[in-house]
């Protein structure tokens, strides 16, 4: 069963909308900048890539906007984006229509200052308005209230390849028809703590730390139908997710596997089930997201998969993150219907040993 996209969304930090993010990457922008001493906060992490100019109007009034947490906000948006261009008749099938979104730090706002309040004052100080948004699977929740979307609500959390895990799980909801369509993808959101953390396990690029991921965040989606439906009702795919594989090589949590053979399989199997050769491929989104060891075992996979092909660095602009996978979809889907592109090759590699590989090609 072929499954195919027909809509996109995407709020970041170099576009609000798909368009704007479009322009941004393909022009070399960067939404990469430096930490306030505020976001530094002692640390040796120097680059964040965060939304500094946000609204959620026109598509969320300021009363109901006021009522959800950040990332909810970028994922509303961005759905409704997706929705609104796939023309999908929601009102008709609402239970028919489910989300899947990946996701690292979703809640997490909502959540330092729930406890925050909790410890500095009082149980009965902290802010109860706060707490349905402490959980990561509020932004699919809020998602699915505001549009109305009454079937499947999942929630994915495999760090950095989290939004690309969930394209393949929303994927299988359509090939087992439990959905006629699906918005899936990725959200995060920065988090000063979180990001603390982060720095502590080594994980952040920095003045002691040259290699290591820039903390990004943001919402990525796209609006997955199966081909038949579409085409009954009329629709243009943009896209079709032809074919995905995992693979995984035991690691610590917050250390990448430095595994060629890992890698290789998760690329060589995705073509394989894709039906395209890797001759095919014209376009690849690495994952490389300036880990420099791992970068450099990519490229040398690369190299023996699929040769010298043009690539687009999607995490030099936008930072890493559990929703960066979900912005390189947006990009391989948008490249194939501009006719940039016919076969893209997508990887997203994860701490912890994950080895995710997706490649998208013409409807």
């Amino acid at each position: 069963m072929t499954v195919v996209v027909t809509g996109l969304g995407a709020v970041s930090c170099i576009g609000r909308n798909t368009p704007a993010f479009m322009r941004g990457l393909l022009a070399g922008e960067s939404g990469i900048r430096a930490m306030t001493p505020e976001e530094r906060a002692g640390g040796q992490a120097e680059s964040v890539a965060r939304i500094d100019r946000w609204t959620p109007q026109p598509e969320l009034a300021p009363m109901k906007a006021r009522r959800i947490d950040l990332g909810s906000q970028y994922a509303v948006v961005a759905s409704l984006e997706a929705a609104r261009q796939s023309g999908f008749p929601v009102s008709e099938r609402p239970d028919r229509l489910g989300i899947a979104l990946g996701t690292g730090s979703a809640g997490s706002g909502a959540l330092t200052e729930f406890t925050r309040v909790l410890l500095s004052e009082s149980p009965e100080a902290a802010p109860p308005f706060h707490f349905p948004n402490t959980i990561a699977n509020a932004p699919a929740s809020q998602v699915s209230i505001e549009l109305k979307f009454l079937g499947p609500n999942v929630t994915i959390t495999q760090k950095d390849p989290s939004a690309l895990n969930a394209a393949i799980y929303a994927s299988g909801c359509l090939e087992d028809r439990r959905a006629d369509a699906m918005i899936a993808g990725g959200v995060d959101e920065w988090n000063g703590l979180y990001s603390s953390a982060m720095d502590m396990m080594h994980a952040l690029r920095g003045s002691r730390r040259p290699s290591g991921i820039v903390q990004g965040e943001g919402c990525f989606v796209l609006f997955l139908e199966r081909e038949d439906s579409a085409t009954e009702r009329g629709a243009s795919a943009l896209a079709r997710l032809a074919g995905y594989a995992f693979a995984g090589s035991p690691s610590p949590p917050y250390a990448y596997a430095d595994d060629d053979a890992a890698a290789e399989r998760a690329m060589r199997e995705a073509l394989e089930r894709s039906g395209a050769a890797p001759s095919d491929v014209d376009l690849v989104m690495p994952s490389a997201n300036g880990r420099a060891e791992i970068d450099a075992m990519e490229r040398r996979v690369l190299a023996r998969v699929v040769g010298a092909k043009p690539s687009v660095a999607v995490k030099q602009a936008i930072g890493e993150m559990a929703a960066a996978g979900g912005a390189q979809l947006v990009a391989a889907v948008s490249a194939i219907a501009e006719g940039r592109a016919a076969t893209v090759l997508v990887n997203s590699f994860g701490a912890g040993g994950n080895f995710l590989s997706a490649v998208l090609r013409t409807p």
